[in-house]
């Protein structure tokens, strides 16, 4: 139980770091850029990037009471859990959006940057609503050889035991 609990710990402080520091960083390169930035484009990608990587970092610490409490998920985890699938979808479609109609106005650089992180943010929602894409422990690859295809999503898995009630 030990070992489930320090992944669960781990997988949640990695989202969190990520969720603060990535658009941190992107920042930091994104100001010493020479000439004008778009930063509509690029804040609105690290945002939205943002805010996709801290319902991963939440669903980790809710999972991670469960294991320790030996509780079900909270009530309110079916219905939070698909406004944030939802709200991501309708997310990436305005930032793509975004990107398209500024596309003449800006440079490759900010078409560069925010198309990339918004890859990120599409790959994530796949990620943690419907097929896990980080293989990176020794199990995870055996389950990949051994079924020859992407395992379902820790996420995916709990919103649908949710709706056949055996949460």
């Amino acid at each position: 139980m030990h070992a489930l609990q320090s992944r669960i710990k781990y997988l949640r402080n990695a989202e969190t770091f990520c969720a603060v520091f990535l658009p941190l960083l992107f920042w930091n390169d994104w100001r010493r850029t020479e000439g004008p930035v778009a930063w509509d484009l690029r804040i609105a990608a690290a945002a939205l990037m943002s805010y996709v990587l801290l319902q991963g970092a939440l669903y980790w610490h809710l999972k991670l009471q469960t294991v320790t409490r030996h509780q079900p998920l909270p009530g309110c985890f079916q219905r939070l859990y698909q406004i944030f699938k939802y709200s991501n979808v309708i997310g990436i479609g305005a930032v793509l959006a975004l990107i398209t109609q500024r596309s003449a106005a800006v440079t490759t650089e900010d078409l560069w940057w925010a198309g990339c992180v918004l890859a990120l943010v599409a790959a994530e929602q796949i990620n943690y609503y419907h097929y896990q894409l980080m293989y990176d422990t020794r199990a995870a690859f055996a389950y990949l050889r051994r079924n020859g295809r992407l395992r379902q999503a820790a996420l995916a898995l709990d919103l649908k035991r949710g709706k056949s009630g055996s949460m």
